[in-house]
């Protein structure tokens, strides 16, 4: 059974993603939870607070935690396929967040441009140690950070383009992901 506190959050993310944050008053999320607008304000000070918990709540890093730490203990390559798993899932996933998150509203909102650009670097740095693990020379700091972006806007596109033609085709993850990987990796073995 799902928590009022969850309920409240999924409630106001639905409602932000409709009519947009500054429009969406804490009566009309109270109405669609089902629950007393008090309540709101009982488990967030006020309606920013209640965003800044979306975008931690539905962070990649922070809802993967588990998975994360899992990929350490794995070969680095496979890491790295797992990982692009997890991340093109994590997009399936949460499309209404990233829907939400990319609307013009929250790119012109400066904490929340932050706060996303913490949560992409933080993906990066994750990426930034696996592709590390799997190269077989050393590689300077900076081609490893373009590699990890690389990786992240290439699922990101994918997934996309994915969403745009999916009544038309299907796109198939799994091979894409390891061709990725793979191309990726021998890259960073024939930049040295």
């Amino acid at each position: 059974m799902i928590s009022k506190k969850d309920k409240i959050a999924q409630s106001a993310l639905k409602l932000f993603t409709e009519q947009g944050f500054k429009a969406t008053t804490t009566k009309e999320i109270a109405l669609k939870s089902d629950v007393a607008e008090s309540l709101i304000f009982y488990y967030f000070k006020d309606k920013t607070e209640l965003l800044n918990h979306l975008i931690r709540e539905f962070s990649f890093i922070g809802s993967m935690s588990k998975e994360m730490k899992e990929l350490y203990e794995m070969d680095p390559i496979p890491a790295l396929i797992q990982l692009g798993h997890l991340y093109s899932d994590f997009l399936y996933l949460n499309k209404s967040f990233l829907s939400f998150i990319w609307s013009p509203e929250m790119i012109q909102n400066k904490d929340v441009n932050v706060k996303v650009v913490d949560l992409i670097h933080s993906m990066s740095q994750e990426i930034n140690t696996h592709l590390t693990r799997a190269v077989s020379v050393p590689i300077e700091k900076e081609t490893i950070e373009m590699a990890a972006s690389m990786f992240l806007s290439t699922l990101l596109t994918h997934f996309l383009v994915g969403e745009r033609a999916s009544d038309e085709f299907p796109l198939e993850n799994d091979n894409y992901i390891k061709n990725v990987v793979t191309l990726i990796l021998n890259g960073l073995d024939s930049s040295n």
